[in-house]
């Protein structure tokens, strides 16, 4: 009788044990602790509500845009509304919060209709969309990731090269120095063919480098370097609709234009337009015209003699969409010719993306200009020229 009085009690002290790690468990919380900023000026907003939506938990932001929330573990699918007088609200997950480091919240002013404000309010409101636009590339835009690139050079309409590509980006878009870029965007050419005998000069060149250096959301020293546009004139064109979403467009122009604003050595004159998605201001197509007075295979930003100068007039649309782990580039397509005259020099370049994936095991760190690689017609029967 007193084994079994010992069993029991021993049984309940296990149970009560138990219960009290049971309960330590679900008692874990989550301390997010980060800051609210203004996505145009990156300037600290006071007083932002952050609430839980579903429950009673929530805080607020301090003087410095500065705020602590705690939340059980068991809320950690939920949704957090991030909201402030004058500011688009923005909803992230509590899991999505924790994997923000550092923890930093951009809101976007509240948008109001261009067309309602007077000329010198439209102005100052053009410059603040792309800034936000440039402030926002690392929460819009995909981090590391793969692609498979179908890739066309055509030269004097005659001579022409395909190949499909590996591409890789270590970083993606959320590191966007010039070097950085460089040093971690590579690609493997894996099938190849011409319609001539390559020689290593300038026709028988892959000319990837320098169209990658207009992918202007991945690098710096453009329009959408937040310490460069105010250098640049803005102009609302127009308000249009793409696939459902609304999108300003505004052109930009450089009137004394440099390798500061632009990437390139040479330049001469350059201007285009800018397509921005109201709802999250990502930059979803961007188209630019330009003269240059250089040209060099290594890239538009790479030095060269002026005696080695060739003017020439190009025009590029760089067209990116939104994948599975967010926006990235899709499509370039590039055209170059001699001042006034079409059919003098004239090239085309075009890069597009048939599949991307997150960043995985497989990552190139290959880079080649000239590639004598033979042609497999196998893979060219089988293979399919992406729209």
């Amino acid at each position: 009788m007193q084994v079994y009085k010992l069993r029991s009690t021993l049984g309940w002290i296990w149970i009560s044990l138990l219960l009290v790690l049971v309960s330590g468990i679900q008692a874990q919380n989550i301390l997010i602790s980060g800051k609210v900023i203004d996505a145009e000026n990156n300037a600290p907003v006071e007083f932002a509500n952050l609430g839980v939506i579903g429950t009673y938990l929530g805080t607020a932001s301090d003087f410095n845009g500065a705020f602590s929330l705690s939340v059980s573990d068991e809320f950690a699918d939920f949704k957090v509304q991030i909201s402030a007088v004058g500011y688009r609200p923005k909803e992230l997950t509590v899991n999505e919060l924790q994997l923000l480091t550092p923890l930093t919240i951009k809101l976007l002013p509240q948008a109001y209709g261009i067309g309602q404000v007077d000329v010198k309010a439209e102005s100052k409101r053009l410059y603040g969309i792309v800034k936000s636009a440039a402030n926002l590339i690392s929460d819009n835009y995909t981090k590391a990731y793969n692609a498979k690139v179908y890739f066309e050079q055509t030269h004097d309409a005659s001579q022409k090269t395909e190949a499909a590509i590996y591409f890789s980006d270590v970083n993606g878009y959320g590191e966007r120095s010039y070097s950085g870029a460089f040093e971690n965007r590579n690609y493997k050419v894996e099938e190849i063919r011409r319609n001539f005998e390559a020689v290593p000069l300038q026709s028988g060149l892959i000319r990837i480098q320098e169209l990658l250096d207009f992918d202007i959301v991945r690098v710096r020293g453009n329009v959408l370097d937040a310490d460069v546009v105010d250098r640049f004139k803005l102009d609302l064109k127009e308000e249009i609709e793409i696939k459902g979403d609304s999108i300003w467009v505004i052109s930009f122009e450089m009137e004394k234009p440099d390798i500061v604003g632009t990437g390139d050595v040479r330049i001469k004159a350059y201007k285009g337009l800018l397509y921005v998605n109201q709802n999250d201001h990502a930059i979803v197509r961007v188209q630019i015209n330009g003269i240059s007075g250089g040209y060099y295979h290594a890239g538009r930003s790479a030095y060269q003699e002026k005696s080695e100068s060739q003017t020439y007039e190009y025009t590029v649309v760089v067209d990116y969409r939104k994948f599975e782990t967010g926006y990235a580039l899709s499509k370039m397509v590039y055209s170059q010719h001699a001042p006034g005259d079409d059919a003098v020099n004239k090239s085309e370049l075009k890069w597009i993306v048939y599949d991307t994936s997150s960043k995985g095991d497989k990552l190139t760190n290959t880079r080649r200009y000239f590639v004598d690689k033979e042609s497999n017609p196998e893979f060219w029967k089988r293979f399919s020229i992406p729209e």
